[in-house]
């Protein structure tokens, strides 16, 4: 008998359910390339076949590829055409196309992702191990998106999902699995960098798609141009906070206490500007050494510019240190930040010095209506509420059943599309961060009785 854990490294073909057996019942892409191939892809064998198949292979659209995967696609067609029982001149086309292309140089590789198309998604995260929970809870998120595609649309996806066990070496060994032997041109994960670098490697080799849902690495981007991220950056997490203070208090003015590392530099640049984008004023900025221990003097200046609200951008040593200080020289300051202001781990004054103070973290929590609804089905389907790696996974496969949906053939294809959903900044499109695709915000935190208490909620940890 197999032992669970053995199981669960296997390769699992995570059949999402929702095909409609009615074509009327289905949305297909909005171009006619797109959508032939999808009914293709999903009814192979249909008495329509050979007719959809000799359409598709005069569309534009094919023009327009790179000519291995070009031929890929045409002899993809002929052949399941011709296996449909095509006849009379639609058999004497296919054929010609098929006598045309079989002697194109083209590699396994290209064929079988031109057989496989967009409709398989290979998912390579940790389902055993000490990080299981997080590998699990996101494949579960994952699953809700493409359920939702699956019941409106064509082709219908399938997810195949294998276990790296964390381990980078087994994630990078069945990552050549899915590229090479099952065609699949977009691939999700891993959780963490050191494991999604060697499988963005794998990817740009081929010409796949890798979406990392969590990987935090900035580095990753350079790997190649079909690497996305979904990162949540230093700009979209002070636009975030600065919005926060622009509804509790329009006429803020602001003070910034930022460390002199790197980082905090950048995050100290990042809110300035967006505290300026939402209308608050900022008064002053004032850098400390990131070893500093005594602050009040840099905590003064800002109050005696009139500063109502402090953006804390220190590292968590030095923002105990300073919480501990306001109470001699900043007693009423409004205490924002990143999640250095965790309370977690601080002391007990620092935390009655943090008392009602603001922060936010580096993932995302839904909001309005998409919100409830996920929570809702999630919590039906899986008997407990949404996580943070829940929420990642269905924003990470909206991003791909939506570039599906509007009309993607082929990774080159997904690849423009998910580019038109990256955030509209430097930093966005340096990463390649993705921008969630229904309401979302980075989650925010109060500090209430030295607990930190989310502003919705969910998600859970992990």
């Amino acid at each position: 008998m197999i032992r669970a854990r053995h199981l669960a490294t296997l390769c699992i073909l995570a059949l999402v359910p929702g095909a409609s057996s009615a074509d009327t019942e289905k949305q297909y892409p909005p171009t006619r390339a797109a959508e032939l191939k999808a009914r293709l892809l999903d009814r192979p064998s249909a008495q329509e076949a050979p007719s959809w198949a000799v359409e598709y292979e005069v569309q534009p659209e094919l023009d327009r590829l790179e000519p291995p995967a070009r031929a890929a696609e045409r002899l993809w067609a002929a052949r399941t055409g011709l296996a449909a029982g095509a006849r009379g001149d639609e058999q004497k086309r296919l054929r010609q196309i098929l006598a045309s292309t079989e002697s194109c140089p083209i590699d396994s590789i290209t064929l079988r992702r031109a057989a496989t198309g967009l409709a398989r998604i290979g998912v390579v995260l940790p389902l055993t191990g000490r990080f299981d929970r997080y590998g699990k809870t996101f494949a579960q998120g994952l699953r809700l998106a493409v359920e939702e595609h699956n019941r409106s649309w064509a082709p219908n996806l399938t997810l195949s999902l294998y276990d790296s066990e964390g381990d980078p070496l087994v994630g990078a060994r069945k990552t050549r699995w899915l590229l090479r032997d099952h065609g699949v041109s977009v691939l999700i994960g891993e959780l963490f960098s050191a494991n999604t670098a060697p499988l963005a490697a794998a990817t740009q080799v081929v010409g796949a798609v890798l979406i990392s849902p969590s990987a935090t690495n900035e580095r990753l981007a350079i790997l190649g141009d079909a690497v996305f991220q979904l990162h949540v950056g230093n700009t979209v997490l002070a636009q975030s906070l600065a919005r926060a203070l622009a509804q509790a208090a329009p006429k803020s003015s602001v003070g910034i206490l930022a460390s002199s590392t790197p980082d905090d530099s950048s995050r100290a640049e990042a809110v300035a500007a967006a505290c300026r984008e939402a209308g608050l004023d900022v008064v002053g900025k004032e850098i400390v050494a990131e070893t500093a221990v005594d602050v009040t003097q840099a905590l003064s200046s800002l109050h005696e510019k009139r500063a109502t609200a402090l953006f804390l951008l220190v590292p968590p040593r030095l923002a105990g240190n300073a919480a501990a200080q306001l109470r001699g020289s900043w007693p009423k300051a409004k205490v924002y930040g990143f999640d250095a202001l965790d309370p977690a781990g601080q002391s007990a004054e620092a935390k009655t010095a943090l008392e009602g103070a603001t922060y936010v973290a580096a993932d995302y929590a839904m909001t309005g209506a998409p919100r409830d609804s996920f929570q809702t089905r999630y919590q039906r389907a899986y008997g407990e509420p949404p996580t943070r790696m829940s929420v990642r996974g269905y924003l990470v496969g909206l991003a791909v059943t939506r570039g599906i949906e509007r009309g993607s053939l082929n990774a080159a294809m997904l690849r423009e599309s998910l580019r038109a959903q990256l955030y509209d900044n430097d930093e966005g499109r340096a990463l390649r961060a993705l921008k969630p695709l229904v309401p979302a915000e980075p989650e925010r935190f109060v500090i209430r009785s030295g607990k930190a208490i989310a502003a919705t909620p969910f998600p859970l940890s992990p």
